[in-house]
């Protein structure tokens, strides 16, 4: 019996030692896989748009024609009059292909990808971020896009400023949302992009840095590391207070800073074992709370961060379940939504599992009110971020997945198709979109600016060649 025990046991050996060499063997190198990519590239990008430096312009009534199978559930309708679409590949992407990476730094990715927020100025300028995603020598550029002039170009180099070297382990991206101060200051941090392990850390990885560009005076500055082993990979600032809360799941720790005077207001914990969720921040301008859900609890009630007292408080009430889904499942988080109330005096927001909802952060009774509205599109898809237009009746948002850009009516309840995008630009241009992170709106409500993530594949892939996206809404479809 014991030989026999043996012999399946060398025998178990022997082919878990042999899967492993094979995989090991099978495994393609980052060179490899690039050299693949550029091929692919070559083939699908008929305009060469990743070399162009300006807008190539689309406006085609098959922006209003539905995929196959993509019908929504609930209320919609279709825009009469197809919007002017205009596309640009970012510019700046460099290297475009990682070919002479020794070491991917175990990076899941390495390619040029947006994860953050679109932030507009008041003089109707639009900020966003790419980076390629690598665990040390990360490249991340901050950019600015000036429609006046049809101008997308960067403003930050973000490597440069905050001293990385390919040697040094480093952030990966820009995940929250920036903000900037009246004084023209935009206010940004760095997440990382390789789940950073106690080697960084030996080699002096500190955690997320904190920086700032000022859209004035064009001058950047690198303020270091506020939360030793932290990260922050969501944000906002509260402009009128001049408070900058941020947060993220490396070590859960919640930073409120004062950007003002320039120091911590508050380093640590929520209270009672209170988790703050590593997606989900929203700002209550009004009275400069902010807040999130407990992670921790079964039924994600929802807390708030008053950054003046630094105190937290808890509430029963809970994002509402996407009734299409059954049983609740990972996706009842709040993710995107609007930052001032609409005309009805709600905020708007949407659920990871794709639920459209209202908010109302105070009422009589001291405690927030919640109240469903349909799903996002289908059964449900994700939302990162909506805009909101200027009188407050059209909330716009974009879900994941081959989804149109949606506008909801708040007078009407009904949502209405913008545009369907993404089988239009793959079969024209041979650009693959994926999900986008950031949208905006133009001051005037004329015009949305998307920042897509996209690539010149076979619909398999749609990292490598971020763009963005200028959608100018007819005024018929937008009256106010």
């Amino acid at each position: 019996m014991n030989l026999w025990r043996k012999a399946l046991s060398f025998l178990l050996f022997f082919i878990f030692l042999f899967t492993l060499l094979n995989a090991k063997v099978n495994k393609k190198s980052v060179r490899e896989k690039e050299l693949e990519r550029m091929k692919i590239n070559d083939k699908y990008d008929h305009y060469h748009l990743r070399k162009k430096k300006e807008f190539v312009v689309d406006q085609s009534r098959e922006f209003l024609i539905p995929p196959k199978g993509e019908k929504p559930l609930g209320d919609f309708i279709v825009a009469r009059t197809p919007p002017k679409i205009k596309l640009m590949i970012l510019p700046n992407l460099n290297p475009e292909y990682f070919l002479d990476l020794k070491d991917p730094g175990d990076a899941y990715m390495i390619v040029w990808a947006n994860w953050a927020h679109v932030t507009r100025s008041e003089d109707n300028r639009f900020y966003f971020a790419a980076s390629n995603h690598r665990g040390y020598g990360c490249q991340i550029n901050i950019y600015e896009y000036i429609p006046s002039r049809e101008l997308v170009h960067r403003v930050v180099d973000v490597k440069k400023l905050l001293g990385w070297t390919d040697e040094g382990y480093t952030d990966g991206k820009i995940h929250g949302q920036m903000g900037i101060m009246p004084d023209g200051t935009l206010w940004a941090a760095t997440h990382f992009g390789v789940h950073p392990t106690k080697e960084w850390f030996k080699n002096g990885y500190r955690g997320a840095w904190l920086l700032t560009y000022n859209i004035l005076t064009h001058q950047a500055e690198n303020l270091g590391n506020p939360i030793v082993g932290g990260n922050l990979a969501i944000y906002q600032l509260d402009e009128k207070r001049g408070r900058f809360v941020g947060t993220g799941n490396l070590s859960n720790m919640v930073l409120c800073y004062d950007v003002i005077n320039r120091k911590v207001r508050f380093a640590g914990y929520p209270p009672n074992n209170w988790k703050w969720a590593p997606r989900t921040i929203f700002l209550d301008k009004s009275t400069g709370k902010f807040w999130t859900f407990d992670f921790n609890d079964k039924e994600k009630r929802f807390f708030s961060y008053d950054s003046e007292f630094n105190e937290f408080q808890k509430y029963d009430v809970s994002a509402p379940k996407n009734p299409y889904k059954g049983k609740e499942w990972v996706g009842q988080y709040p993710r995107g939504h609007i930052d001032e109330p609409a005309m009805d005096g709600w905020y708007y927001w949407a659920t990871w599992d794709g639920v459209l909802f209202k908010f109302k952060p105070e009422s009589s009774d001291g405690k927030p009110q919640i109240k469903y509205i349909d799903t996002t599109w289908r059964k449900g898809r994700d939302v990162l971020q909506m805009a909101l237009s200027p009188k407050g009746r059209y909330v716009y948002y974009y879900p994941k997945g081959n989804s149109p850009v949606i506008q909801y009516d708040v007078k009407t309840g009904k949502r209405k198709v913008i545009a369907w995008v993404r089988d239009y630009y793959f079969k024209k241009y041979g650009y693959f979109m994926g999900q986008s992170y950031g949208m905006s709106i133009s001051k005037d409500g004329k015009f949305l600016v998307i920042i897509v993530n996209g690539e010149f594949t076979n619909k398999k892939y749609a990292f490598g060649h971020p763009g963005i996206l200028v959608v100018e809404i007819p005024e018929s479809e937008r009256e106010e």
